[in-house]
Order: structure tokens, then C-alpha cells, then sequence
């Protein structure tokens, strides 16, 4: 597996109650590093890299810049899906909707808002 162009990590204040969460919506968690002390999570989807949890706490020591931030901060995530319509119907009763199955320029959405307060649009997966 390469790693991706752009890695998100999202500091969350629970590294498991976030991996125990995406699992239940179809990814895999993995630790981040062999290190037992570090709580980093590299979660995948369908085999990819997704993005990785970090505790906000380590994040914020990690970098003190972003000491002040807020956990689930301004913005949004999109996740592309080969099934968009199966993948939406299992995983809609697990999450907090956002935004409903809408069609924006002929692409489906639908948006969910994480335990975290991150938002995640799901869309079906394309090629570029």
C-alpha cells in the first residue's frame, strides 16, 4: 500500500471509542506506530489508507500550535465508495445524518457528522 498525497490526521478525544466507531461503518483500524506509549491510529478503507486518529491531547503536544483548536474543526472529509447506495443504507442508522442523498452536479452525497464532530461526505468512487 503507498501512502497517500495528503494524510488527514483528526484529534479526537478517544482513539478507541474513534476506531470502534469506523469499524462499525466498514474501516480498519491499525496502530499507527510500534510504539505501545502512542495511541496514533491509521484507519483504512476497502484496503486504503483513509486517514489516521490521533488522542487530541498527544496531537496538541505534538504540535502546541494547535493547542487552542477545537476537536471536529471547520471542514469536511469525503469518503468515495464503490457502492454508494448499499454502503449509504447500511451505514445510515449507525450515524448522526447531516445532510440527506442529494444530487450536487451529478454526483450523489450524503453527508454524516462523527461522534467527533467531524463531517464526512460519502460519494461513489471515480475515476479522475
Amino acid at each position: 500500500m503507498k501512502s497517500p498525497v495528503i494524510a488527514p490526521c483528526l484529534g479526537v478525544p478517544d482513539t478507541q471509542a474513534a476506531c470502534d466507531y469506523y469499524e462499525k461503518l466498514g474501516f480498519t483500524a491499525l496502530p499507527g506506530t510500534d510504539d505501545s506509549d502512542d495511541d496514533l491510529r491509521v484507519l483504512l478503507f476497502d484496503g486504503e489508507f483513509a486517514f489516521m486518529v490521533y488522542r487530541d491531547q498527544h496531537l496538541r503536544g505534538w504540535l502546541p500550535v494547535l493547542k487552542d483548536t477545537p476537536v471536529g474543526a471547520f471542514g469536511m472529509f469525503y469518503l468515495s465508495v464503490e457502492d454508494f447506495e448499499g454502503y449509504v443504507e447500511r451505514i445510515r442508522p449507525l450515524v448522526s445524518v447531516t445532510k440527506d442523498v442529494l444530487t450536487h452536479h451529478g454526483q450523489k452525497l450524503f453527508y454524516f457528522t462523527d461522534l467527533n464532530g467531524y463531517v464526512v461526505g460519502v460519494t461513489q468512487r471515480q475515476s479522475w
